[in-house]
């Protein structure tokens, strides 16, 4: 089994969990993801989106286990359980988070992909769509961004259908650069938390 992973691992879900509950869900616009895809899944169906997160990962999971090392297939599944159970956690929490639209617009295209950055940088991920999107570059070199662009309509789509042209619009923005802002926070993590001193 893999060592223990870096502390970024362990930011990079939890703050993945924050970013959903606090920012993506209260404001009703997604950059894409499982995440999205929970959130539009359980508004339309009254559900937890901590709860449907995990049943989504957990198809997601037989997946990268059938076609990726066990070693990772288990981190996957450990990052999932740990997003998964703190949106549940941070869904309890009596914290009213209402931004204006476009300050939750802006705030999602600049960072919401910050904590899958620092888990793609180091090769893990929350158990969603990056797992999958590793595993196929991985089997057959499909880009990781353009993987990511292509399973984020799952995730606009729901959005839309949760709550209007508005919120499908502006998600699709933010999905279609998701992919791209994904692998410059992977970048950007490696050159700052993995430079070594000369």
């Amino acid at each position: 089994m893999r060592t223990i992973p870096p502390i970024r691992y362990f930011i990079g879900c939890v703050l993945m969990a924050a970013i959903s509950v606090f920012l993506e869900k209260s404001s009703h616009i997604s950059s894409g993801g499982v995440s999205g895809l929970s959130i539009g899944i359980a508004d339309i169906m009254h559900f937890s989106v901590g709860l449907v997160n995990l049943a989504i990962k957990a198809a997601i999971f037989c997946a990268v286990l059938l076609f990726s090392e066990k070693t990772t297939a288990t981190w996957t599944a450990v990052g999932a359980g740990i997003t998964g159970v703190s949106m549940w956690l941070f869904e309890m929490l009596p914290i009213d988070a209402n931004w204006p639209n476009w300050l939750a617009f802006c705030l999602i295209l600049l960072f919401a992909k910050l904590p899958m950055g620092l888990l793609v940088s180091k090769g893990y991920s929350t158990g969603g769509y990056t797992a999958v999107a590793q595993v196929l570059l991985q089997r057959t070199r499909i880009p990781l961004w353009l993987s990511l662009l292509f399973l984020n309509t799952l995730s606009i789509f729901a959005m839309y259908m949760a709550h209007g042209s508005m919120s499908g619009a502006l998600s699709m923005i933010a999905g279609l650069v998701a992919g791209i802002a994904t692998e410059v926070w992977a970048n950007l993590s490696r050159k700052i938390l993995d430079a070594h001193p000369a």
